[in-house]
């Protein structure tokens, strides 16, 4: 057969396995959306609608700003049906805007690029459906472009396996910050590999990491410390090392708003207003105890409320949060050993995928085994060296950081599984690769050294 025949085979056999893909992802989007939006009580955190508040005053200069007003309205938290749109004010009715420091705020930049983008659609959290979508779908050929560097058919199963997971078409199929962590960490670690594969477009690549992880911080506070980690990973390899001035001064201008943002608002450097110890406080009562702790948010909101005379204020936690941390620390001074031992378990559990509230990655896999073959694959990657390494390396990293930390203060479940999802496929994928390269060596090796049979050494001219 012809080269030309087999050029023309390749291309039709990647064309179908692409529909394939495809497929799999509208028909395991399609399910999960129609399930969760398609009731009369669609699946919409009830945090969307600050968010949403937030982005109509982005048109008036009011970054990070929430109206009161208008989330005291009857039927704002639940639109009455899909049709209904949340901003329902009459036009010069009064306004309550005030700032809100009660999670970060980024959340609400993608609601307004969302409602700018889809006006046909109901002015409500719908909006913001559509666009996850629509960035979910274009996982699909982005997934496959990172993997395919390094081989078509690892790119195909990369966006299958993409396609078919299901921590990644749960979150999608619910409108809130959750699913952002997904396309931000595939652009991060995506942009580092193909800054080392490609030296030429090195400071480019490593310049748009730079942007998302600017970006990420103002999503969740979380992206600080793994920014730092990624950052230290670039300046030790050596082909980054000279080209890091852009991609640091991109991620300043993106970040530094957010800082001086978080510091006017506490009076000190601070890189976060969200209330981190109320989430703490939270976390403890994930497993029984002796101080009458849930895991609810009610919970701490009462218990702070009887023992420390604090009500919490919807737009800021603050006062309510260092209540909460005064009880977590007296926790701390008279029984350690409960905090000690139900952050282990927590961790245990978070790094096993074993908790009840944490999603099966693939239904062919427990995540229990999932994880000891991602684990296994990176071993591989570093064995691999050069930019399987550093993918590798990066990848264990963030997913280490971002689970301790997690688990410091609460559980990795299914709102959780963002990042520490897309740094498991990572892996997966590099101990696929290493394997096809280990079995690509054996058979070359034993078919260079291959033994001649006795007729095979015999001259042809002797025979």
């Amino acid at each position: 057969m012809s080269n030309v025949h087999l050029s023309w085979l390749k291309r039709l056999a990647i064309a179908a396995a692409l529909v394939v893909v495809g497929l799999q992802w509208v028909n395991s989007r399609f399910v999960i959306v129609w399930q969760n939006q398609n009731a009369s009580n669609p699946v919409v955190p009830t945090s969307y609608r600050a968010f949403h508040s937030m982005a109509t005053g982005l048109r008036e200069g009011r970054i990070g700003q929430v109206d009161l007003r208008v989330l005291a309205l009857p039927g704002y938290a639940r639109p009455i049906s899909p049709s209904t749109p949340y901003e329902r004010l009459p036009p010069g009715a009064e306004h309550g805007w005030v700032n809100f420091y009660t999670l970060d705020v980024g959340y609400s930049f993608i609601v307004e690029a969302a409602r700018l983008a889809f006006p046909a659609l109901p002015d409500n959290h719908l909006r913001a459906l559509a666009l996850q979508l629509v960035v979910d779908a274009a996982m699909i050929p982005i997934v496959f472009f990172i993997f395919s560097q390094w081989n078509i058919a690892l790119g195909l199963i990369a966006a299958y396996l993409y396609a078919s997971n299901q921590v990644f078409f749960d979150l999608v199929s619910f409108p809130f910050y959750y699913f952002w962590d997904i396309p931000l960490t595939f652009v991060v670690l995506g942009a580092m590999l193909l800054a080392y594969r490609r030296p030429t477009e090195t400071t480019g690549w490593l310049t748009l990491a730079g942007l998302a992880l600017g970006f990420g911080v103002w999503l969740r506070g979380s992206w600080w410390p793994l920014s730092l980690f990624l950052c230290g990973v670039a300046a030790s390899t050596p082909v980054f090392r000279r080209k890091l001035l852009v991609p640091i001064i991109a991620f300043a201008v993106v970040a530094t708003p957010q800082v001086v943002r978080s510091s006017l608002a506490r009076g000190q450097l601070t890189f976060t207003t969200r209330s981190v110890w109320h989430v703490a406080m939270v976390g403890l009562g994930y497993y029984p105890n002796p101080y009458g702790l849930g895991n609810k948010d009610e919970d701490v909101f009462e218990l702070t409320r009887q023992k420390y005379g604090v009500n919490y204020k919807y737009e800021d936690y603050f006062v309510h949060d260092q209540a909460a941390k005064k009880e977590w620390l007296s926790i701390w001074t008279s029984d350690r050993r409960f905090i000690i031992r139900s952050f282990f378990a927590r961790l245990t559990e978070s790094l096993q995928g074993s908790r009840e509230t944490t999603v099966q990655s693939f239904l062919a896999f427990s995540n229990r085994t999932y994880r000891i073959v991602c684990l296994l694959s990176l071993v591989a990657m570093i064995l691999r060296g050069g930019e399987k390494r550093l993918l590798g390396v990066a990848a264990a990293g963030m997913h280490a950081i971002y689970v301790v930390l997690t688990c410091l203060f609460y559980i990795v479940t299914l709102a959780y599984q963002g990042v520490s999802e897309v740094t498991l496929l990572i892996l997966f994928i590099g101990g696929l690769e290493a394997a096809v390269y280990a079995i690509e060596r054996a058979v070359g090796q034993f078919g260079s050294t291959r033994t001649l049979a006795p007729d095979d050494q015999v001259p042809l001219s002797a025979r």
